[in-house]
């Protein structure tokens, strides 16, 4: 029987170029070799002289940008895909060589699953060579993780699954559509939340993705504090159902942590006013916490109310 292809979108932008060559080069040296690699590039010259070395692979192909968006031009490329199985992976990550091939065979072993995703482990580079960062998952809690199905509360507590980590079924995709416009960070997060209310999950333990930390990542450079709460509210306003699903308890505790952490945020920066408002927020959905009651209350004396 054939093996089923996979089809990577892999996001490639001009600061990111030169990572490329690496990445690419980690896609399609994988043990699993039916892929079709479609590099969705920002029309940069970089990205396209970098791509020019890999144009003797007939699995690789230089996608240009042709909405607004970059993310919609994903989703445009997932729907006119070949792949029976979607991934959308970062050109400044280096992909260890089991990676599609263990998650493919987890998804051909439990046809019911929405998709699969293995561990990440995050690295630097200094002078002196390559310097871990440590796993997203540790060991002893990826055994475990490995062991059973993942409902949609494990994705939603542990944001543990990424996109670079992750291959989908395109017919979970097609059922729960792809990234959300709205939502231009955490935009993984959001799409495996309501991925994960529709389809089980399966985690392998295998540290599939190398994902290096440098000062252009948006984990290194950006607040995710305001971005959490946006993409929580996103779910419960425009998706019913996945909240529903999630739990209103579940999702109303980890959106009250983010409300708390805003707050916390908002102060550190001086900005009273909305500080005051977060931890109000964060108290109303958490009536019972005292830490809570009490922030809101010391905010609201600090900014004269």
């Amino acid at each position: 029987m054939a093996s089923p292809l996979v089809t990577v979108i892999l996001f490639a932008h001009a600061p990111y170029a030169k990572f490329l060559r690496s990445s690419l080069e980690s896609i399609l040296n994988q043990s699993y070799q039916s892929l079709e690699v479609l590099i969705l590039g920002d029309g940069s010259t970089r990205v396209r002289e970098s791509v020019e070395r890999f144009k003797g692979d007939g699995r690789v192909s230089l996608r240009p940008q042709t909405r607004p968006y970059f993310l919609e031009t994903a989703n445009e490329l997932m729907t006119q895909s070949r792949g029976q199985y979607l991934g959308t992976w970062n050109s400044d990550d280096i992909y260890n060589e089991k990676h599609v091939e263990l998650l493919v065979q987890a998804m051909e072993n439990d046809p019911e699953i929405g998709g699969a995703f293995d561990n990440t482990e995050y690295f630097r580079e200094s002078k002196d060579g390559e310097i871990s960062e440590g796993l997203i998952v540790p060991e002893p809690r990826a055994r475990i993780l490995s062991s059973r199905r993942l409902s949609v509360q494990h994705i939603f507590n542990e944001n543990i699954m990424t996109g670079p980590s992750s291959i989908i079924r395109k017919t979970a995709f097609e059922r729960v559509g792809g990234y959300d416009s709205k939502i231009r960070l955490n935009c993984d997060l959001h799409w495996f939340y309501r991925l994960g209310a529709y389809f089980p999950i399966r985690f392998v333990d295998y540290v599939g993705v190398r994902k290096r930390i440098h000062p252009l990542n948006n984990t290194a450079v950006n607040p995710h504090y305001e971005f959490g709460v946006t993409e929580l509210e996103d779910i419960r306003d425009h998706y019913p159902e996945v909240y529903d699903r999630i739990g209103k308890s579940v999702f109303n505790k980890k959106l009250g942590r983010k409300y708390f952490r805003l707050g916390a945020y908002y102060e550190t920066l001086g900005h009273l006013g909305q500080a005051r408002e977060a931890y109000r927020k964060a108290m109303l959905l958490r009536k019972l916490s005292f830490r809570y009651s009490w922030e809101y209350c010391r905010s609201a004396f600090l900014s004269g109310f």
